[in-house]
């Protein structure tokens, strides 16, 4: 409508500021963005200051003239130049420093300081420190390899589940059985590890029966208060193939005699503990998951070695040995998929299928679900149909790609 043709028109005036509503929302705005430790933009803290109408009799000050457009020119000439953002040839000339990623030992101390700072830790003696201190890093470095290379630990982990032969223990620790004993029955009176016996059938000298094949640990964190547990899970958990062990000598008499003192640096007291605090599965080298983009870049020739080593070592992963094939037809197909265009991003939907298996399996183990995930590959299976791969892979054509 033309400007003529509103003329003379009255219109209600519109309230300056902000309504009750709007205010109200962008308040509730603002609470849900402290809460979450980010800052709050400028425009939102200028409208809630200004949000309030001017009380009666009160007059606000005129507002002050713009300055006129030379002096502003000249305001800009006279500031000083941004810094420029460096560019490629710069940063490849001095790169950032890597990201130093944080040990179990480095992990464990931030959380004995914390669970000091917050009154959580009871006192304890240097020998018991020593000992909690080594349970606590050992929990956390086989949480950290369960989940994965790069996955962060959940928040609101409580508690690390672990397995070890308190025999290595002591080995490691340079302390002998009995006072061992005592310290542990100790840190288990204060609340902060729970213990109990893994047994598993076994053959050993010919003689079959039920063996103790090592202890089961929950480790409660320093900073936290709730007391630690064992769920049936953990005792269920194929920590240790006993027979395997014997008939290779990796015992814990072996251990004794073959370690005349204990080891001096941390690294080495975790690398002697791993040897039995790892499953076999465990043992090995973990399916990195950036390999599965790798098929991409393999070479024709090489892809059939690798996708048999990748559903292998899913297959030893899950703990389902007769799914090799299964994983290797999703790994084919997400590759085919890849290549003929089927669908962009199929191997990082694999990756990202991985990754939540992982996920679910520590949360099971440590204690951070009611029930434990008896079927990997059927979790794996679930999550590949939701995201509509699996029906893409039983429809695509068998083309080769090897």
């Amino acid at each position: 409508m033309p400007q003529e043709g509103v003329e003379g028109k009255s219109y209600k005036e519109q309230p300056e500021g902000l309504t009750e509503r709007g205010r109200a929302f962008l308040e509730a705005l603002a609470r849900r963005k402290r809460a979450r430790g980010e800052e709050l933009p400028p425009l939102y803290l200028k409208l809630l200051e200004g949000a309030a109408p001017p009380e009666k009799g009160v007059h606000e000050p005129p507002p002050e003239e713009a300055p006129p457009p030379e002096d502003l020119r000249r305001k800009l000439r006279e500031a000083p130049p941004s810094p420029a953002l460096p560019n490629r040839q710069e940063l490849s000339a001095s790169p950032p420093p890597p990201e130093r990623k944080q040990d179990a030992w480095s992990l464990a101390d931030r959380l004995l300081a914390e669970g000091e700072r917050r009154g959580t830790l009871p006192g304890l003696s240097e020998r018991e420190r020593r000992v909690y201190r080594t349970l606590l890093a050992l929990g956390l470095e086989v949480l950290a390899r369960r989940l994965g290379p790069g996955r962060p630990l959940p928040r609101s982990l409580s508690q690390a589940t672990l397995f070890a032969v308190n025999d290595a223990l002591a080995v490691a620790l340079g302390l002998p059985p009995a006072s061992l004993y005592r310290v542990l029955a100790s840190l288990e009176a204060k609340g902060l590890i729970r213990r109990r016996a893994w047994r598993t059938p076994a053959t050993l000298k010919g003689r079959t029966g039920v063996y103790a094949g090592g202890t089961l640990y929950a480790v409660r964190l320093p900073h936290r208060e709730a007391r630690p547990r064992l769920d049936l899970e953990d005792f269920r958990h194929p920590w240790r193939d006993l027979e395997g062990d014997a008939r290779q000598g990796r015992t814990a008499w072996s251990l004794r005699e073959s370690y005349t003192s204990p080891p001096k640096e941390d690294s080495g007291v975790l690398q002697l503990l791993l040897r039995f605090s790892l499953s076999p599965g465990e043992a090995e080298t973990p399916l990195a998951l950036d390999s599965l983009t790798a098929l991409l870049r393999a070479r024709p020739a090489e892809r059939r070695a690798l996708v048999e080593a990748l559903a292998l070592s899913l297959a030893r992963e899950f703990r389902d040995p007769g799914s090799v094939r299964f994983y290797a037809w999703i790994l084919w197909n997400a590759l085919r998929a890849e290549l003929y265009g089927l669908m962009e991003g199929a191997l990082e939907a694999v990756s990202w299928a991985v990754k939540r298996v992982r996920e679910a399996l520590a949360k099971a183990l440590f204690g951070q679900r009611a029930e434990g995930v008896r079927r990997p590959g059927a979790l794996l299976a679930h999550l590949l149909r939701e995201r509509g791969l699996l029906e893409l892979f039983r429809q695509a054509p068998q083309w080769r790609v090897a």
